[in-house]
């Protein structure tokens, strides 16, 4: 259901950016009232609240244009966070292999104490070094994953997330 709403706000917005550019209400100079772009009268009440934050649609005297440079800003935030996403993803796999890889090492382990076999050791070693690689795997891929970013840039990227997020929450 929430899903749904998020798609809904989705397409709407993005119906209002194009009208916006249809209309070429994108700088100050050929900003246009509400009426005049065809805007439904809960934009202006948007207007005041999360939509008018984000800083895409810009008022001046009471009208309104585009600013296609926030827009594209917030276009390159929402990648990054998708990407983020991705990223934070995989390291939750790797994390979920590690914890089963450790179980069964642990319990053909203690087989092991009751039954001596050489194949229960082998294969315990095996899970082990198993184990081992994804650790170091999985220390790799989070150091690649900040160096990219610098801790400036991390949290600036991070307060612009939450305020795209806030956009667009259900209770814009």
């Amino acid at each position: 259901m929430m899903f749904d709403r998020h798609e809904e706000i989705e397409k709407w917005y993005y119906e209002v950016v194009e009208r916006f550019r249809q209309k070429g209400a994108v700088s100050s100079d050929k900003a246009m009232s509400a009426e005049e772009l065809g805007l439904p009268p809960g934009f202006e009440v948007a207007m005041k609240r999360r939509l008018g934050q984000s800083g895409v649609f810009v008022e001046v005297n009471g009208k309104y244009y585009l600013s296609e440079e926030r827009l594209k800003q917030i276009g390159e935030l929402r990648s990054a966070s998708e990407a983020a996403w991705v990223s934070r993803k995989k390291i939750q796999r790797l994390r979920i292999i590690q914890v089963i890889t450790a179980v069964l090492f642990v319990a053909l382990f203690a087989v092991n104490l009751f039954v001596q076999s050489l194949e229960l050791r082998v294969i315990s070693i095996l899970f082990l070094v198993i184990w081992l690689a994804i650790s170091i795997f999985q220390i790799y891929y989070v150091s690649r994953i900040r160096k990219r970013m610098s801790p400036r840039a991390y949290y600036a990227k991070r307060a612009l997330t939450a305020r795209f997020a806030a956009y667009f929450s259900p209770n814009f």
